[in-house]
């Protein structure tokens, strides 16, 4: 499973329902939710964690760094994972929002929450990442692909996530505590379009609530 099979679930489930008259319940009626729904909320996106797989994704991720950022932003990265796994970093940040290790749904969550704040400039904004654990959860367990896979394909899916997570939670933090307005910028702008194209989502047309990411309310004139 790759980022555009995981576009394709989100977008499923941020796309508003035509609704035709006949669908609409009478006023006092109790919305009911099915088994069905209740269970891809729950759907289980944990994995068995490899070692192994944990090292050839950091010695991957480490390379990339090493092109995009120079070798010392390489090297900086590599002595704070020698000394605390990654997973460990990460797994300290968003613990307190009810986030595990180990599970794709979790990992995106924290990912997805972070871009939005970045693109959206929310950095003081609590937001409750449960609904968007549930939404996820859901967007998983009606993937196909994701299905398909074993531990390792969703280890190298979560960590991927955790580790792009660290390093653009670092930069965020830092230019807020600086206040540097032309990274924060640059910063924003660098979720926006990530989002659109990876995951097909506009990080400015979409808000947290109660069900998760769901389309910002309309402004009134």
């Amino acid at each position: 499973m790759n980022k555009r099979s995981i576009a394709a679930a989100l977008f499923v489930l941020l796309t508003p329902l035509a609704v035709s008259a006949q669908d609409v319940e009478p006023a006092g009626t109790e919305t009911v939710v099915t088994a069905s729904a209740r269970d891809a909320a729950e759907f289980d996106t944990s994995y068995r964690p490899s070692p192994t797989v944990s090292l050839r994704l950091q010695r991957s991720f480490l390379d990339n760094i090493r092109w995009s950022a120079g070798v010392e932003a390489r090297d900086r990265l590599s002595a704070a994972f020698a000394e605390r796994a990654p997973v460990d970093i990460w797994l300290e940040l968003v613990s307190a929002d009810g986030l595990k290790a180990n599970n794709v749904a979790d990992a995106l969550t924290a990912y997805w929450v972070l871009n939005w704040v970045a693109a959206n400039g929310a950095y003081t904004a609590k937001i409750d990442s449960a609904p968007v654990q549930r939404q996820l959860r859901a967007a998983f367990a009606n993937d196909p692909n994701f299905l398909k896979m074993g531990d390792q394909q969703r280890q190298e899916l979560a960590e991927g996530y955790i580790l792009d997570f660290l390093v653009e939670h670092a930069a965020l933090n830092a230019a807020v505590e600086q206040r540097d307005i032309d990274t924060l910028n640059r910063l924003a702008a660098s979720a926006v379009l990530r989002f659109r194209q990876k995951m097909k989502v506009d990080l400015l047309s979409v808000v947290p609530g109660p069900d998760g990411f769901g389309g910002r309310p309309a402004v009134a004139d």
